[in-house]
């Protein structure tokens, strides 16, 4: 019996028509018994085909792989790792070259004259396919969906007219989803290449890239002298949470459960321009400059200016490599999970900065800049993610 999406182009009335996949798949997977020196490829959870690092874990390499035991893999056909199907590890290959891939992987094609293959490799990566992947998984502690399950599978799938038309769809969104991704990863990459560019490095006295206006010599001194630490406490105040990526943030807004103490009377106050860090993270880049007031738990240390100077600056220049090195040769402990930074060590660090404020404000004019742009882009991107996955769900049966 024919069924119908919930989502459907206009034009389109016809049931949909239940397939067995062994009517329109067949294996592909030709051994590379002549050795052909071809590109190897693998297989990605978010890329699909990906040309092959040439070092293995083990320390080999691709030179020294036997390829005589990879199968050929040509235009228009689809691979997948049989253990990791289950998180969408499946790719199609449809460049010119015939290329080879570990002959772990399953090679199958499916009937051209029945299918379109962008519009499958979408169900392939769908909730509904891997509801079928769960009822066919074989072995024990690690589960298996080799190709003899795949043909046991159904689908419904439309005329290959309307197949087309959803893939055609899918592809429109599939490049905005890489626009999207591409550009969040060049953002973060200028951000990552100018905390380097625009901060001295390696004992130098001034950085390689500053404002027009701006020149000389930066000072050096030790941050006890610029901040003070805020030793009130209050029991009663928002609850603020630091972390790696997003700095200080409500922890109402951090989408995880209540766990502090009942008894507050100790935590820590914070006020709007304050830098807050968990002492314990303080080396792996855990601070922020609070927009908030609020309170925080006693495991934060909590600094606030004691001269004139720009604290987003200062929150910018301790996500800087060579100033978080600083901070873990500064932590106190045995290891690494116990490591600390408290604020008498803090103090005594050293950094450079320039004394003119307004020099300090126009880098972290462009920081905060640059900080806006990757929040909306990687607000676009998830939305994009979320339009996707609701067009998988409503868009197939």
């Amino acid at each position: 019996m024919g069924m119908e999406p919930k989502i459907r182009y206009n034009g389109y009335t016809n049931k949909w028509d239940d397939v067995c996949l062994n009517d329109i798949v067949s294996t592909a997977g030709i051994k590379n018994r002549e050795n052909l020196p071809l590109v190897s490829f693998s297989i990605t959870n978010d890329q699909g085909f990906v040309p092959q690092d040439d070092k293995f874990e083990n320390g080999g390499t691709m030179r020294d792989a036997n390829k005589s035991m990879y199968y050929i893999v040509s235009p228009k056909t689809f691979a997948y790792n049989p253990a990791r199907i289950n998180v969408g590890s499946i790719g199609y290959y449809d460049l010119e070259k015939d290329v080879i891939i570990s002959s772990l992987y399953v090679v199958f094609k499916t009937d051209q004259e029945k299918c379109d293959d962008y519009y499958f490799l979408q169900w392939f990566k769908s909730d509904k396919f891997k509801r079928l992947i769960e009822q066919y998984q074989e072995g024990g502690v690690r589960l298996y969906f080799f190709y003899d399950k795949l043909c046991k599978c159904h689908v419904h799938i439309p005329s290959k007219e309307e197949q087309h038309k959803i893939s055609s769809y899918f592809r429109v969104l599939d490049f905005k989803l890489q626009a999207s991704a591409k550009k969040l990863e060049s953002l973060k990459k200028l951000k990552s290449a100018s905390l380097v560019a625009m901060f001295p490095q390696n004992g130098e006295s001034k950085p390689k890239v500053r404002f027009k206006g701006f020149e000389g010599e930066w000072s050096t001194n030790n941050l006890g002298s610029i901040f003070a630490e805020r030793i009130e406490s209050n029991e009663n105040g928002e609850m603020l949470s630091v972390t790696m990526n997003n700095g200080i943030i409500r922890s109402s807004d951090n989408g995880r459960f209540d766990n502090s103490n009942s008894d507050k009377s100790k935590y820590k106050v914070v006020k709007i321009g304050d830098i807050a860090y968990n002492s314990m993270r303080m080396w792996q880049g855990a601070s922020g400059v609070s927009q908030y007031e609020g309170i925080v738990s006693p495991a934060y240390t909590v600094v606030t200016p004691s001269v004139d100077v720009d604290t987003d600056f200062f929150g910018y220049l301790f996500k800087t490599d060579d100033v978080i090195r600083l901070f873990k040769l500064n932590s106190q402990g045995l290891t690494s999970d116990n490591w600390n930074l408290k604020y008498p060590a803090f103090s005594r660090i050293c950094v450079s900065y320039p004394e003119s404020k307004e020099e300090q404000q126009a880098i972290a004019t462009f920081f905060r800049s640059l900080d806006r742009k990757i929040a909306l882009e990687t607000a676009r991107l998830e939305k994009l993610k979320q339009i996707k996955l609701a067009c998988l769900d409503k868009m197939f049966v």
